[in-house]
């Protein structure tokens, strides 16, 4: 086409009308291509299971000399609870280690490694979980927290979910008790070595604020993170999306019949 010239969207439409059979022939072709990759594709369903950080507000309850003596139990290696909570709990929902926990003790390596023989180790299986299967959603605004699993299944999707909440709380209690005991253990062990009553008031409160700590932990199950709505089994799908793919084949059929009709048109080199 010589430079400046206009297209001649008139002869490019009776071009592409007079191939209209091979044109619908094409998108009817390329609909059915979608249609047999869509029924084909393993479907992947999502189950969401939405927490709230508990909030221990009431335990704890040090003197203003707490943090001198938080000081010298760092140095003996003891970390002194402020409140029972734990900072790092969202850390915790996304570590690679509560991860590994999870596979490993739901043995889940070879599901998770299905068709991978060669890269079926728990370091794979990790990967897989976190990256493919595992997200982890906060909403600032609400201050909830979302576990979303992407599974084939949608009865072990929900399952999981609710399974990986019940770790996570299982491992951030068990570790709430055992840092409170030794807090408690060390506690008791520096009252005997001063004769300050201040200092052993403060130590009291704090060996209180652990006991606390101590109770809430052995009696509470839902420790870090209360259950707002668990996780159920959902109906629908989140891929394939059939009708997209349906849809996405047609026009690909279409386009390709067009540009076929215009490279076969008897003035195409003309125009």
């Amino acid at each position: 086409m010589p430079d400046g010239e206009p297209l001649d969207f008139a002869a490019l439409s009776i071009a592409v009308w007079r191939q209209k059979l091979l044109v619908g022939a094409l998108g009817f072709a390329g609909a059915l291509i979608a249609v047999g990759l869509a029924l084909v594709t393993t479907p992947v369903f999502r189950a969401e299971i939405v927490v709230l950080e508990t909030s221990d507000k009431n335990l704890g309850g040090g003197s203003g000399l707490s943090g001198q003596i938080g000081g010298l139990a760092s140095l003996a290696g003891v970390t002194l609870s402020s409140g029972g909570a734990d900072r790092d709990r969202l850390a915790v929902l996304q570590s690679r280690r509560l991860a590994q926990d999870f596979i490993v003790k739901n043995d889940l390596s070879k599901v998770l490694c299905a068709g991978a023989d060669e890269h079926s180790s728990i370091w794979f299986a990790v990967e897989k979980f976190r990256n493919d299967v595992m997200v982890v959603r906060q909403n600032k605004q609400t201050g909830t927290i979302s576990i979303l699993i992407d599974w084939n299944d949608a009865a072990v999707a929900a399952a999981w979910a609710n399974k990986f909440i019940a770790l996570a709380n299982e491992t951030l209690r068990s570790r709430a008790i055992d840092e409170a005991t030794r807090n408690v253990a060390f506690l008791g062990g520096q009252i005997s070595k001063t004769n300050v009553l201040e200092i052993q008031r403060s130590m009291y409160g704090l060996i209180e604020g652990e006991t606390k700590t101590l109770m809430m932990a052995n009696g509470r199950v839902e420790y870090a993170f209360t259950i707002i709505d668990p996780a159920v089994p959902p109906e629908e799908r989140i891929r394939p999306k059939r009708s997209l793919m349906v849809l996405a084949g047609l026009l690909g059929g279409l386009l390709l019949g067009i540009a076929i009709a215009l490279v076969r048109s008897p003035g195409r080199r003309a125009r």
